[in-house]
């Protein structure tokens, strides 16, 4: 036992010198070389400036571990207990009533509901309590100069950050956020912070991470921009009867939207009464691990997924949403006698 142990000491001091090493070089990898020529050619920043930046970063290889492994390749069910719960649901209605004043106030300009900016913030960070704990530069730096396939798209969101923290007048490396470089209680990406964030409180600066009224007004504006239709559906629940769908799935691999009436020669069938039957819809396959659970997503489910593209994410905010709004009615109905 003490020969392993000694053995994977060595391992683990082997690879923590390396790492070390790995951080005092990375600045002058040709790679990370040409990033900060690009930085100072394209937006006019001082070479110096971001060569210090980059000599600060430290290379996290757990950023790599978690970005191979997200939750989004879970079941369906496992991915719905974990986001759908009883304690976001519990909380979500606490903060929707302490907010209640600035949630009325972004569902009036942006026409995105309450009950889903209330649900993208418990699904994102459990209502601004779990914000992520690393440097969003060094997130950044290690997927953006890294062998992952999105690395190109990393180091643009490092580019992104550094303009941020221009206009903001904030030392970059003051941010901090999830393992792939998000930021504050919606979870923004830098591109989306400098797009989309409003100061929605009329304080003067934007603060995604502790004012609350500008996180709500953002997401909502965030929403809004990617095309929110106001008053319509999100999604609803399906059936499949026979084997005609399988024909549906091998000629349109379920990326082509129908009506309802197209859908049913299929056999697809709503189990809950539609309201818009001139409304196009898509299939959604939510996989569990010995079955399928049927969907029909209309645009704004669609518009869920451009804060996160998978259809697990998009059907957890939508379900949060519903079941908090619920509730938030039998609490403004109050009791009846």
């Amino acid at each position: 036992m003490r020969k392993i142990f000694l053995t994977l000491s060595l391992i683990t001091l082997f690879f923590s010198a390396n790492w070390a090493c790995a951080d005092q070089n990375f600045v002058n990898r040709p790679d990370v070389q040409a990033f900060i020529n690009m930085m100072v050619k394209k937006y006019d920043f001082k070479k110096s400036d971001v060569t210090a930046v980059m000599n600060s970063v430290k290379i996290r290889p757990q950023v790599m571990i978690h970005f191979n492994k997200p939750l989004e390749i879970e079941p369906w069910r496992t991915y719905q207990m974990l986001f759908v719960n009883e304690w976001r649901i519990q909380h979500g209605v606490k903060f929707w009533k302490a907010h209640e004043e600035a949630l009325k106030r972004a569902e009036a300009t942006y026409g995105v509901p309450a009950s889903i900016i209330v649900a993208t913030i418990g699904i994102e960070t459990k209502y601004g309590q779990s914000m992520g704990e690393y440097r969003v530069v060094d997130s950044l730096s290690s997927l953006g100069f890294s062998n992952s396939p999105r690395a190109a798209y990393f180091q643009s969101e490092l580019a992104q950050l550094l303009l941020l923290a221009r206009e903001q007048h904030v030392d970059p490396l003051k941010f901090e956020g999830s393992y792939a470089g998000a930021i504050g209680q919606p979870q923004f990406m830098p591109s989306s912070y400098r797009y989309y964030a409003v100061n929605f409180s009329n304080s003067g600066t934007i603060d995604l991470s502790n004012d609350i009224t500008d996180v709500i007004g953002s997401i909502a504006n965030y929403y809004h921009k990617h095309g929110w239709k106001k008053d319509q559906p999100v999604a609803q629940p399906a059936l499949t009867i026979g084997n005609r769908y399988n024909y549906l799935v091998a000629k349109h691999k379920l990326k082509k939207s129908f009506t309802v009436a197209e859908l049913a020669k299929y056999g697809v069938i709503p189990k809950t009464k539609i309201k818009h039957t001139d409304l196009s819809v898509k299939v959604i396959e939510l996989p569990s691990r010995f079955s399928k659970e049927y969907w029909l997503g209309y645009h704004n489910f669609y518009v869920i997924k451009r804060y996160n593209s998978s259809d697990l994410y998009a059907m957890a905010v939508f379900q949060l949403s519903q079941t908090m709004a619920s509730v938030q009615e039998r609490l403004n109905d109050g009791p009846h006698h």
